[in-house]
């Protein structure tokens, strides 16, 4: 059987997901063109770890050794040529490969990577509308498919809308989004996409003043997450920031220390963190 290499990513370990990639090269020799789609997958995985300059080498080749018919390959080749440009720091120039994706996705009915493409477009546009546009355009397509690999776009495509619409100001659209994908994420079991979601929900939720809702939910986090012995440094930021409206500043002082701690490498030398530092010192 063939492989299903898209079920190897875990995008949390690029280097065990490059592993387990070149570990099944030998499976699909004799299928060029899954191989070549394969080969821009070692690809990003090199780029999420840095390595950009042996990723755009790795994607050169596959460039250099695509045939005509061999389309999905090609729409993953300028995929990836983008994102590790993106991660290379240069938005700008992924830009165009995206474009390119799309254009040979949408035509040759490849949903998933069409949508992939799109909401790849709105990380690299500063402009706020323009990127709604793209990602309701991507929701749109999703919501439509039979692909379920497409249809599993939806959740991440109404976390970044709701994003979208929390920079222009809507906060109601915004929290209508992030319960949405709150209810797709629910039925997958996925914990750590549940909790993310629950912590948008709570976090527009305080945001609209609605601070004993908001608090129900980041306490429940702070629970789960001492259930895993892991506690997280963004719902203890919450936490300190509801207390803080509440008028509680004791117990902000608390959870603005533990999230500092917790957020240091995460956050650097931010303005963010620095905030908390200060709360945290009273």
């Amino acid at each position: 059987m063939t492989p299903d290499f898209d079920r190897l990513w875990n995008y949390d370990d690029p280097v065990g997901t490059e592993r387990k990639f070149r570990a099944v090269r030998g499976e699909i020799a004799a299928d060029h063109a899954r191989l070549a789609e394969l080969d821009t997958q070692i690809a990003r995985a090199m780029g999420l770890q840095g390595r950009f300059d042996e990723a755009l080498a790795a994607l050169a080749d596959v460039r250099a050794a695509l045939r005509p018919a061999e389309v999905r390959a090609e729409i993953r080749y300028w995929l990836e040529m983008g994102r590790v440009m993106r991660s290379a720091g240069q938005p700008d120039a992924a830009r165009p490969h995206f474009e390119q994706a799309s254009l040979k996705a949408q035509p040759a009915g490849e949903d998933a990577l069409y949508i992939d493409a799109l909401h790849m477009l709105a990380l690299v546009e500063a402009d706020p509308e323009q990127r709604m546009r793209l990602d309701m355009e991507a929701l749109r397509i999703a919501e439509a498919s039979a692909d379920i690999t497409a249809r599993n776009w939806r959740a991440s495509l109404l976390h970044n809308i709701g994003m979208t619409q929390h920079e222009l100001g809507d906060l109601d659209a915004a929290l209508l989004a992030f319960e949405q994908a709150l209810e797709l994420r629910l039925p997958t079991g996925m914990a750590a996409r549940i909790d993310v979601a629950r912590w948008m929900v709570g976090w527009i939720l305080r945001l609209q003043g609605r601070l004993a809702e908001a608090l129900v939910i980041q306490q429940s986090l702070e629970q789960s997450y001492a259930v895993r012995g892991a506690p997280d440094g963004y719902v203890c930021e919450e936490l300190g920031e509801i207390h803080l409206a509440l008028g509680d500043p004791a117990a902000a002082r608390n959870y603005f220390g533990r999230a500092f701690e917790k957020l240091q490498q995460d956050l650097g030398d931010s303005e963010r963190l620095a905030r908390m530092k200060r709360l945290a010192e009273g």
